[in-house]
């Protein structure tokens, strides 16, 4: 359930090959879906290390779109090929990746979160950028549409996350030590 809320907040919050366009600097995630519907993004992306989930979140928002990659590792992020979960699932059998996709329709939010596929992460240690490509299907949130979604990401830093980020909102007693 934990894995299922944080690939949806993390889109909440939220032509592929494996290089950055020309005109792409620093750190970029360009993604395209077709199916059921049909869209890209192309935009700035940021990468946050969760230590308390063990959880790497990769995010872009272009616009009313937004693209959420959760990847779990088994003990630290490496290169390699992380296979996509539904969630629920994605974060309890490790290595595991969760994907989701979210745009404003004509009449209303269209969410889709991955139930298949794979993230491949080919930069991901020693200091050098992170980056890598994915491939997933993906179900519609409460509907039955379905979407093949592929990217790319890259030139990407990756940072601690806020201590927020398992979802749970300290207290101030709790920071004191009062009760």
């Amino acid at each position: 359930m934990r894995g299922a809320l944080a690939v949806i907040a993390l889109v909440a919050a939220g032509g592929c090959g494996g290089s950055p366009p020309a005109s792409r600097t620093g750190s970029w995630l360009e993604a395209a879906w077709t199916g059921s519907d049909t869209g890209r993004i192309s935009a700035a992306a940021v990468a946050e290390w969760c230590d308390t989930l063990r959880l790497l979140e990769v995010r872009a928002i272009q616009g009313d779109s937004g693209l959420a990659l959760a990847i779990y590792p088994s003990d630290t992020v490496a290169p390699g090929q992380y296979r996509v979960r539904p969630p629920g699932r994605a974060d309890s059998i490790r290595p595991g990746a969760g994907v989701a996709v979210r745009w404003f329709g004509e009449l209303a939010i269209s969410g889709f979160r991955g139930d298949s596929g794979a993230v491949v992460l080919a930069g991901a240690g020693a200091g050098a950028p992170l980056s890598g490509s994915f491939e997933a299907r993906a179900r519609a949130l409460g509907g039955s549409g379905r979407l093949t979604v592929r990217g790319s990401f890259g030139g990407l830093t990756v940072r601690s996350a806020s201590p927020g980020c398992a979802g749970q909102v300290e207290s101030p007693s709790a920071d004191t030590g009062v009760n």
